[in-house]
Order: C-alpha cells, then sequence, then structure tokens
C-alpha cells in the first residue's frame, strides 16, 4: 500500500513541476538551443534570442509565414507585424526596381533584457531571405523543439 501511495505521489508530481520559463535560440545557428526560467546580460553577448516557451509554436507559424511571403513572387503588399509573447517583428517594404521586399526585425523584450536580430535584410532578395528563415526554422525544430 505504501509502495502505491508513493509511487501515485511521484508519478503525479512529474505532472505538476514547472517548465522552463524562455527558450534561447541562437541568432548564427551554431549553438543549440536551451532553456532557462531568468535571463542574464551574457546571453545577449553570446548571441541569443531568447523566447517564452510557451510561444515557440506561434513564433514558428510566424517565421512560416514570412517565410511564405518572401518566397511567393506576387507583389507582397504591406508587411504585416506581428507580436509573440515578448517578441515583436516589426517589417517593411522596399520597392526595389525587379521586386519588393521585405526587412523584418524581431526584437525581444523579455525581463528587461533587450535584443534585436534582423531577420529578413532588404539588402539581400526575397529568395535569399526565405532560405534563411527557413534553415532558422529548421534549427528551431530540431534543437528547441526536441528539448520541450
Amino acid at each position: 500500500m505504501k509502495y502505491l501511495i508513493f509511487t501515485s505521489f511521484l508519478f503525479f508530481g512529474t505532472f505538476k513541476s514547472n517548465a522552463q520559463k524562455y527558450v534561447l535560440l541562437d541568432k548564427t545557428m551554431s549553438q543549440p538551443a536551451f532553456y532557462t526560467n531568468q535571463l542574464s546580460i551574457i546571453e545577449k553577448y553570446k548571441g541569443f534570442l531568447p523566447v517564452e516557451s510557451k510561444d515557440i509554436q506561434k513564433f514558428i507559424e510566424a517565421l512560416q509565414e514570412i517565410s511564405k511571403r518572401l518566397s511567393s513572387k506576387k507583389n507582397v503588399g504591406k508587411a504585416k507585424q506581428y507580436q509573440v509573447g515578448c517578441d515583436k517583428f516589426e517589417g517593411i517594404v522596399i520597392p526595389f526596381a525587379s521586386e519588393n521586399r521585405l526587412d523584418y526585425v524581431i526584437t525581444s523584450n523579455c525581463d528587461g533584457l533587450k535584443v534585436s536580430m534582423h531577420l529578413s535584410d532588404a539588402k539581400l532578395s526575397n529568395e535569399n531571405n526565405a532560405y534563411f528563415i527557413n534553415t532558422w526554422i529548421g534549427y528551431i525544430k530540431n534543437t528547441a523543439l526536441k528539448k520541450y
């Protein structure tokens, strides 16, 4: 009987444990993503972008939508702005002779730590930016989602 009570507490205790609050994504994809409860200035200087772990799926969906717009051969129209947890995607459209290019910057402001990342650079073609974003999505899925 004691064994049954002990195992039931152990079983239910594993489900009640708190998950990590943030996932830190490497902007250059050279280091694996990792989870943490607290952010420090060190992660900013090491090149990590914090995303709230509860919003990681929405973050990926925003990246996929931007990539889809970059890959489209149609006129991209007005740039859509996104807010995913403590991360803000700010985009603008820059007209070029051959195409309108999207320029996006992600600004993360989590726990008072402000980190920016140039996601899509209008100096590069939309095709090259879409390739980078798709690669980054793969990095996130392979390093961040497998651990969560």
